[in-house]
This record gives structure tokens, C-alpha cells and sequence, in this order.
């Protein structure tokens, strides 16, 4: 039960459903306040929100409050009801016809816990004894021993030219003697507000020398790495466009506002190799004004020798993103050659080459993606991806930014992941209860849907932006349509 950023439109929600419901249910008997002496108090209500609540709702979490701690919770209750009720709270985004997941009943509300939570509401909130609550299962259960990595001093980021975005990338540097894997990252932004997504990358062999090399270049403060980290293997080469990681190096993990979930599933892990680095791309939305930011890594490693686990790939599946402006809209910006040339500029030539790359890998063209159509409240895209090798898939996750509302993830046309209701603010990985198995010549699809209306556009110090062309894009303010498996070998 967390909220990220849009504090004030939780707050306006909040009030409206108040009076709508108390209009609605003021005539029922069954709905009626009850009794003081009949109310929960919050030693009730409190295991209910220390397991599905309190771990997003904690001091310094990115949520407006926290549930921890009795007065606060009893400050917040009429919102606590009318989100809880509307089901917005806590927040589970895959839809009703996406598969079951690991996990999946800690993050939803069974219909008792609503109603408690509703009468200790409704019962005045009642703070009792009001002793303090722990998230339960915060800890980690996976193998392997804790290391937090953090760069050496922290940074203010710098919004590149004409853009409102900072990739900034740091070397982290874990010193193992032998192979092993991460079987659970924490990544915890110091800077919730202007940490847009942070990726760990793998830097072994020439990637780890080009890692210190940048490093060491910048006097230690890390390097900008718009397109990725800027390793020997980022580089695009022929190669590229058939590797499942789009020539980028080895994921381990990631974070993105809402992400929850940390430890992978039992009996895998991630391959670190000996003498490696880590890279931690972090991407800064400056749409808020900067901080400094030291973002930290938790990582848990175990040694590969002693622990036999199988090791988990992260899979890309991007899709192009082309994205007209509303008919009647005559603007400079509109054009697509514009809106190709605005890339360049903030984010480098290679960053640029993407929206072309992406046509080139999904076999489609511009004329799959009409210039003026009657609406843009509904555009789409996909991309079909043959499978190459036997894969058991694991996991799934799905990313997009503002203007996107319906993402999906499908294998052979069965539904890995659906989210009908994309929040950029709620993103996740979501691991299979039970894990599927994919076969040379199987096909992955990920589609999206994206509504480019004046309404749409991102909001920017207190104001909308203008439409104007979208293309796949680094920044906040672009577009990206992605799925994500992690998935291993067979």
C-alpha cells in the first residue's frame, strides 16, 4: 500500500469517494457506524497492515505515510477506506486474465481484512494500546550472504541538453573471489522523487575494464551512459538485433517505482562472475527539482560452487513506439524528423538510432503506424520475437511511461502478464506460480496501447506539455512499450 508521487490527487479522491459513499450507504442500517464499544481498535487492524500494508507504507518509503505507526494510520483513515474499498489499495495491477503469480495473496486484500479495516474506520479509528507494527516478510529468505554496495560519495544530477532526464551511470564493486549469485536485490533510492528506474549490470571481462577505465576518467563520480552503460558490449554491432539483451550486458536486477518484489524464486539466482563489477545505471527525472542522490544496492550472494542453482537470464522484448499527434494539432513538433532530430540532441546519435533499430528487429515500417489517424487515444504497437533456444520462463514484467494505459506479455498467444490499467508509479516483477516452458520457434508478443491526446501529455512544473511526435525514448516524457522475462536455459 504505497503511492509514489501523486499525493494531492490521492488526497482529492479520497474526499470525493468520502461523500459519494456517505451519500450512497447514509439510508442503510447495515453500513451505520457502529458502536464505540463494538469497533476494532488498531490491534485489529494492525496485523492486517503490517502484512500488506506497512512495507511500502514505512518512513522514508515512497509512500505519503506511514502504517506503521497508529496516529498516522488513524490520521489517514478516511483515505485508508475509500482506497481499500475502490480496490486502488494495495495496489495490484496485473489483470483478472494474467496467470497467478508468487506471492500474488500478501499483495491483495481478502475481502475480511476490507471489512475490518472498513469498521475500524467507520468505529472511529479507534488507536487502543497503539503499539508500532513491523512489516511482516521484509526480511529475506533467499540464500547467501548480505552486501550493500553504494557508490563512493553521492551526485547532483545535470538534465542533459534541452531534456528533462539524467542516465548516470556508478561502479559498484563487490570484490568476489569466486562465481556466485544474487538470489535477492534491494535497491533503495535515497531520492524516490527524481529516481525514475535503476538497472544492475554485470561488467565482467572487457565490459569490467571499460567499467573502471570510465570510472576512473570521471575521478571516481561515475559516467553519463544515455542508450546504456557504454560498455564494450552496449556498442551495437550485426549482432545485435538477434541477442536477447539487445547488446547490452548481463541484467541482475532492477528497480522501478512500485517494485516489490526482491528475492527471485526459490532454488535460482543470478550468474556474478569472479572479479566482476557492477554498473548501476540510474536514470534521474528531473521534472522535480535535483538532489543529491547516493542510491544504494542490497544485494545477497551465494557462492556457486556450494549452491547448484539455476542461473536466470533477463530477456528483452521491445516494441516500436510511434506515436502521432491529435488531428487538428499544426506544430513543429509534430513531425516525426523533429522529433528524431529532439533525440539527438538530448541524448546522443546511438540513443537516437533506436526508434529505427526497433522497425528494423519487429519487421514493421512506418506505414504500419499511420501519420494522422482519426484518434490517438487508442494507438498500438507489438513485436513478435522467436524464441531461439529451450527456455523455462520465470518471471515477467512489463514498462511503459506516461502515456501508455494496457501492456502485455504473450507466449504462443497465452497471457504471460496483462495489466489493463498501467500506472507508471506501480511497476513490478511478477514470478510465475508455476513456470512455463518455451520452445525453438515459439513466439513472444508484447503490445501496448497509448493514448497521445493533449490530455495525456505529461505534466511539467504544474502544466501539460504540448502534443507532439513520440518516439521510444530515454526520458520520462518519451515512450517505451517493453516486456521483460527472466527466463533460463533448458
Amino acid at each position: 500500500m504505497r503511492r509514489s508521487k501523486p499525493v494531492l490527487a490521492f488526497v482529492a479522491v479520497a474526499a470525493v469517494a468520502t461523500a459519494v459513499a456517505a451519500i450512497a450507504t447514509g439510508s442503510s442500517d447495515s453500513t451505520r457506524p457502529l458502536s464505540r464499544s463494538a469497533a476494532p481498535t488498531w490491534a485489529d487492524v494492525a496485523p492486517v497492515f503490517a502484512e500488506k500494508c506497512a512495507g511500502c507504507h514505512t518512513p522514508g518509503g515512497i509512500a505519503p505515510f506511514s502504517l506503521r505507526n497508529a496516529r498516522s494510520a488513524a490520521a489517514h483513515a478516511d483515505g485508508i477506506l475509500v482506497m481499500t474499498e475502490l480496490g486502488r489499495m494495495p495496489p495490484w495491477m496485473p489483470g483478472r486474465d494474467s496467470p497467478a503469480y508468487l506471492g500474488q495473496s500478501r499483495r491483495i486484500l481478502a475481502p475480511a481484512e476490507k471489512a475490518l479495516i472498513a469498521r475500524w474506520v467507520r468505529g472511529g479509528a479507534r488507536i487502543g494500546a497503539g503499539r508500532p507494527v513491523k512489516p511482516v516478510g521484509s526480511s529475506s529468505n533467499a540464500p547467501g550472504t548480505t552486501m550493500t554496495l553504494a557508490p563512493t560519495s553521492t551526485y547532483l544530477p545535470k538534465a542533459a541538453v534541452g531534456g528533462l532526464d539524467d542516465y548516470h551511470c556508478f561502479l559498484l564493486e563487490p570484490h568476489l573471489t569466486q562465481d556466485a549469485y544474487v538470489t535477492s536485490a534491494v535497491i533503495k533510492p535515497q531520492q524516490p522523487t527524481i529516481v525514475h528506474h535503476v538497472i544492475l549490470f554485470e561488467a565482467a571481462g572487457e565490459n569490467a575494464v571499460d567499467a573502471r577505465r570510465l570510472n576512473d576518467a570521471a575521478g571516481g563520480k561515475g559516467w553519463t551512459c544515455f542508450g546504456g552503460p557504454g560498455l564494450s558490449e552496449t556498442h551495437p554491432t550485426s549482432d545485435s538485433a538477434a541477442n536477447d539483451r539487445l547488446g547490452a550486458p548481463p541484467w541482475i536486477s532492477a528497480w522501478v517505482p512500485g517494485h516489490a518484489t526482491n528475492d527471485l524464486p526459490s532454488g535460482t539466482g543470478v550468474l556474478v562472475h569472479a572479479g566482476a563489477a557492477i554498473v548501476m545505471q540510474v536514470h534521474y527525472n528531473l521534472i522535480h527539482r535535483a538532489k543529491r542522490d547516493r542510491s544504494l544496492a542490497v544485494l545477497r550472494f551465494a557462492p556457486a560452487a556450494e549452491t547448484h542453482l539455476t542461473p536466470l537470464n533477463t530477456i528483452l522484448i521491445p516494441a516500436p513506439v510511434e506515436l502521432p499527434c491529435p488531428r487538428g494539432v499544426h506544430s513543429a513538433l509534430c513531425s516525426r524528423d523533429v522529433a528524431v532530430q529532439q533525440e539527438i540532441k538530448k541524448y546522443g546519435y546511438n540513443a537516437a538510432l533506436i526508434p529505427a533499430g526497433l522497425l528494423y528487429i519487429c519487421g514493421k515500417s512506418l506505414s504500419d503506424y499511420p501519420s494522422s489517424p482519426a484518434s490517438v487515444k487508442s494507438l498500438t504497437t507489438s513485436c513478435d520475437r522467436r524464441v531461439t533456444r529451450p527456455l523455462r520462463i520465470y518471471g515477467v514484467a512489463g514498462h511503459m511511461h506516461i502515456r501508455g494505459y494496457d501492456i502485455r506479455v504473450e507466449l504462443n498467444g497465452r497471457t504471460l502478464l496483462h495489466i489493463p490499467r498501467w500506472n507508471f508509479h506501480w511497476q513490478d516483477a511478477y514470478y510465475l506460480a508455476q513456470p512455463v516452458d518455451a520452445n525453438v520457434g515459439d513466439t513472444i508478443r508484447v503490445s501496448c496501447k497509448f493514448d497521445n491526446s493533449a490530455i495525456k501529455q505529461p505534466l511539467v512544473n504544474g502544466k501539460l506539455l504540448k502534443p507532439r511526435y513520440v518516439l521510444w525514448g530515454e526520458g520520462t516524457t518519451d515512450e517505451m512499450c517493453l516486456g521483460l522475462l527472466q527466463a533460463a536455459d533448458r
